[in-house]
C-alpha cells in the first residue's frame, strides 16, 4: 500500500514538475502577449525581420504585436529581442533569459531564419499557413513555451540552393533557409557570352585553335575580354550590392585557346585552367569583397601551377557520376574524393553542382532523397562549403515541392530524419487518407532507389527507372489508391499536377511492358495485338488532368503532353488488331552493336518507341543493322513493318535503304527510303515479302539489312519494332 502511495506521489510531483517547465508566451484570456524590441540603430532589414515575426504571430493568434525601437527594456513587459551580432560563432541563437526571448544572428538574413525557426519550434505555425496567408481554422488562444531554453544553429553548407520553382518564392527561402542564384550571382553559368553579345569584340578576344580564331570560345588571356568583363562586373555590382558572386565559365564545348599568351599561362590543347584562373585572379584582386568562380567541367580539370586568390572558388559538377548511387559506394568514389581534396587544397570555396531529377522525364519520380543525403554527408566530410542541387528549374517535376523542402533541410543539417520529414510534409499538405498513401509510397520508392545497385542517370528512359526502383505491380496498386481520392481532391491544383504525372508514368510503364499484365495490350490466338481499353481511358485522363493543372510539357526540352497523346494514338493505336508473327521470336544480329545498346529484344517485344530516344529504341551508330531470320519463325507473314526515329538534334536519322538478302548477300528485295527533313519524328516503313510470283523467292534463312542515312558526319540509326504481319 505504501509503495502504491509513493508511486502516486512521484507521478504527481513529476507532472507538477513538467507543468512548471512551461509558461505563457501568449494568452488571450489573461491578456498576455510580448512586445518586439529592436535597437534604436536597427536598419530596414532588422525591421523587416521584426515585421515577419509580427506577421507570423498574427497568423496563429489574430493579434498584432508592437515593435519597439529601444536599447533598454521596460520591466513591465515581456520582449522578443531581435539582434545582429556579426562576431558570434553560430548563424543564429534563440534563448530565453528571465522574461525575455532573444533571437540573435550573424546577419539580417540569418535573423529571419531564426525568427521562423522560433515559430517552428514553439508555436503551431506551419509553412502552409504562411503560403495561404490564412489560418482562420487554427487560431489559438494560448501559446506556451518552456521557462528556459538556449540553442544555436549553423548550417552544414554555407551556400544551399535546391533549384526548383518552389525555391523561387521568398516565403519558401525564408522558412527553409536557402539561397537563390538570381539574388546573389551577378553572372551565372554559361552566361558570359550573353553579357558580351552587345559588344563588338576584337578577334583576339576569341580562342585561337591552330592558326584560326574560333568564335565558339573565348581567349581568357585577352586584355580586351578582361576589360569588358571587369567593366560589367562593376556595373552589375553597382546596380545591386547583393550580387556578390560571379561565375566565369568557358562556353560549353571542348575548345581550348592555344594562342601564345594562353600557352604561356600554361594552357594545353585540352586544359584551359591556367588561362581561366589567371583571368579569375585578376578579377579577384580588383574586387576583393566579391567572389569569383569557375567550374571543374569539360576543359577545366587540372590545377594551375600558381596560387589562386582567396576569393576565387570552384564549382564541381557531378554530371558524369550522378547515377542514382551514393558516390562513396560507386566506382567513381576514389576519383571524386581525390578531385575534391585537390581543389580544396587550391581554393577556399569548393561548391558542388549536383542533380536531382530525370531531365528526360520530369514525371519520373527519380526518388533520390536518401542518395542525396548520403552524398551531402560525403561533401560535408570532404570540406565542401556550398551545394547547388539542380532540379527542374521553372518547369514542374513530380513531387518537386517535397524534394525542394527536404533538400533544404538536408543542406542545413545532413542528419535530418527523412522518414519523419516525408510524413510531416504530406500530412501538412493533404487530407489524412491521401497523405498516408503518398507518404507510404514515396518512402517505399525512396528506399528502393537507394537499395538498388543499378545505375540510373539523369537522362534515362522508363525502362531504366523500372529496373532501378519502379516496380509496376506496386505502382499500379498505388495508382489505384491515389485515383480513389480524385473526387474529393479534384479542385486541388497540386493533386491535379501529381495526377498528371502519375497517369503519364503509368502509360509509360504500360508502353515499356508492351504485351501482358502491365502492358498496354494483349496478344490473341490469331497473333493480333489487342490494345486495352484502359490505355484509351488513361490517355483521356492524362489530357483532362493536364488541362486542369495547366501542365503542358514533361521534360527539359519541353516535349508536350498533347504531342505525347497524339503519338500514342498515331503509333500504338495504329497497331490494334495488327498481326505480329515475329513477336519475341528468335533471330541473330550480324551487325556491330553500340556498347550501350545491346538489348536486341526491344526489336520485337511490341513495346513501341515514340519521340524520346531513351525508351524502346535500339540505337546503332557504329554500324547499320543486319538481322538473320529463319522463315519458319514468321509463318503467315506477307510484309515487314518497321518503325524508325529521326531526331536531328541527337544526330539520329531515318535509314537510307532497307533490303532483304539471302545468306550470300544477294539482294532479294530492296526499298530505297525517300529523304525526309523532319527534325523530330517517327516513321513507319513497309516492305512486302517476296511471293511465289516474284523473281526472287524468300530463302529459308534470310538477312534483313537496314542501312544508315548517308547524311555527312556523325549519324545514327534508331529502330524499334520490326513486325512481320
Amino acid at each position: 500500500m505504501f509503495k502504491k502511495y509513493l508511486y502516486t506521489v512521484m507521478i504527481f510531483l513529476g507532472l507538477s514538475s513538467c507543468a512548471q517547465k512551461n509558461e505563457s508566451l501568449y494568452s488571450k484570456e489573461l491578456k498576455i502577449q510580448p512586445k518586439i524590441n529592436i535597437p534604436l540603430s536597427a536598419d530596414a532589414q532588422v525591421e523587416n525581420a521584426a515585421k515577419i515575426f509580427v506577421a507570423n504571430f498574427k497568423l496563429i493568434t489574430n493579434q498584432t504585436l508592437d515593435i519597439e525601437r529601444s536599447n533598454t527594456f521596460n520591466k513591465n513587459y515581456n520582449y522578443i529581442v531581435l539582434r545582429v551580432n556579426p562576431t558570434q560563432k553560430e548563424n543564429y541563437c534563440i534563448y530565453k533569459k528571465e522574461k525575455n526571448i532573444t533571437i540573435q544572428a550573424i546577419d539580417t538574413k540569418n535573423l529571419v531564419f531564426g525568427v521562423n525557426d522560433f515559430f517552428k519550434q514553439y508555436t503551431p505555425l506551419k509553412f502552409i499557413d504562411k503560403v495561404k496567408n490564412n489560418n482562420e481554422d487554427t487560431i489559438v488562444d494560448d501559446i506556451e513555451i518552456p521557462i528556459e531554453f538556449n540553442y544555436c544553429s549553423s548550417p552544414d553548407f554555407e551556400y544551399r540552393e535546391p533549384y526548383f520553382s518552389s525555391n523561387f518564392e521568398p516565403n519558401f527561402r525564408e522558412w527553409n533557409k536557402t539561397n537563390y542564384l538570381e539574388l546573389e550571382w551577378g553572372i551565372w553559368g554559361h552566361n558570359l557570352s550573353k553579357i558580351l553579345k552587345n559588344y563588338e569584340l576584337p578577334e583576339t578576344a576569341y580562342a585561337q585553335v591552330g592558326s584560326e580564331r574560333v568564335k565558339d570560345q573565348f581567349c581568357f588571356t585577352s586584355d580586351a575580354l578582361f576589360s569588358l568583363v571587369n567593366e560589367n562586373v562593376q556595373t552589375i555590382y553597382d546596380s545591386d550590392h547583393a550580387l556578390n558572386k560571379y561565375m566565369i565559365l568557358p562556353n560549353d564545348n571542348d575548345i581550348v585557346c592555344t594562342c601564345n599568351t594562353c600557352k604561356a599561362a600554361g594552357n594545353s590543347t585540352k586544359d584551359a585552367s591556367p588561362a581561366i584562373f589567371t583571368f579569375l585572379n585578376k578579377l579577384a584582386k580588383n574586387y576583393q569583397n566579391l567572389s569569383f568562380f569557375t567550374a571543374a567541367y569539360v576543359t577545366v580539370k587540372e590545377i594551375p601551377n600558381f596560387k589562386a586568390e582567396p576569393n576565387v572558388g570552384i564549382f564541381y559538377s557531378t554530371i558524369d557520376i550522378q547515377k542514382g548511387i551514393p558516390i562513396e559506394y560507386s566506382k567513381y568514389s576514389k576519383t571524386f574524393e581525390n578531385d575534391i581534396k585537390k581543389w580544396r587544397n587550391y581554393v577556399n570555396n569548393v561548391y558542388i553542382w549536383d542533380y536531382t531529377v530525370n531531365f528526360d522525364n520530369y514525371f519520373d519520380l527519380y526518388p533520390s532523397i536518401r542518395v542525396t543525403q548520403q552524398n551531402l554527408k560525403l561533401y560535408k566530410r570532404l570540406g565542401v562549403n556550398g551545394v547547388f542541387l539542380h532540379g527542374s528549374e521553372y518547369n514542374y517535376s513530380i513531387f518537386q515541392d517535397l524534394k525542394a523542402t527536404l533538400f533544404s533541410k538536408l543542406l542545413w543539417n545532413t542528419s535530418t530524419d527523412i522518414d519523419a520529414e516525408i510524413n510531416a510534409y504530406f500530412n501538412e499538405k493533404f487530407p489524412n487518407k491521401l497523405a498516408g498513401a503518398l507518404a507510404n509510397y514515396y518512402t517505399f520508392v525512396d528506399n528502393s532507389f537507394i537499395i538498388s545497385k543499378k545505375e540510373l542517370s539523369i537522362y534515362s528512359g522508363i525502362h531504366q527507372s523500372i529496373e532501378k526502383y519502379l516496380d509496376p505491380k506496386v505502382f499500379f496498386s498505388f495508382y489505384e489508391e491515389f485515383d480513389s481520392n480524385t473526387e474529393k481532391n479534384k479542385y486541388d491544383k497540386e493533386f491535379l499536377k501529381i495526377g498528371t504525372a502519375l497517369t503519364f508514368l503509368k502509360l509509360e510503364i504500360m508502353r515499356d511492358n508492351g504485351i501482358g499484365t502491365y502492358g498496354y495490350a494483349t496478344l490473341n490466338n490469331n497473333q493480333e495485338i489487342i490494345v486495352k481499353n484502359e490505355a484509351a481511358l488513361l490517355l483521356d485522363r492524362l489530357t483532362a488532368f493536364s488541362k486542369s493543372s495547366n501542365l503542358k510539357t514533361y521534360n527539359e526540352i519541353n516535349y508536350t503532353i498533347e504531342d505525347y497523346v497524339k503519338s500514342w494514338k498515331q503509333t500504338i493505336f495504329r497497331s490494334h488488331k495488327r498481326k505480329n508473327y515475329f513477336y519475341k521470336k528468335p533471330f541473330k544480329v550480324l551487325s556491330e552493336l553500340d556498347e550501350d545498346y545491346t538489348d536486341i529484344s526491344m526489336l520485337n517485344d511490341a513495346a513501341f518507341g515514340l519521340k524520346d530516344y531513351n525508351t524502346n529504341w535500339l540505337i546503332c551508330s557504329v554500324d547499320g543493322l543486319s538481322l538473320k531470320i529463319d522463315k519458319e519463325q514468321i509463318k503467315g507473314s506477307k510484309k515487314i513493318t518497321l518503325s524508325f526515329l529521326q531526331d536531328t538534334k541527337h544526330a539520329i536519322y531515318y535509314p537510307s535503304v532497307i533490303e532483304i538478302l539471302d545468306t550470300n548477300y544477294k539482294v532479294v528485295k530492296k526499298l530505297k527510303v525517300t529523304f525526309d527533313d523532319t527534325d523530330l519524328g517517327t516513321r513507319e516503313l513497309t516492305l512486302d515479302l517476296p511471293t511465289q510470283f516474284d523473281d526472287e523467292k524468300l530463302p529459308n534463312t534470310f538477312i534483313l539489312k537496314i542501312t544508315k542515312s548517308n547524311t555527312e558526319g556523325k549519324n545514327a540509326l534508331a529502330c524499334d519494332e520490326i513486325i512481320f504481319n
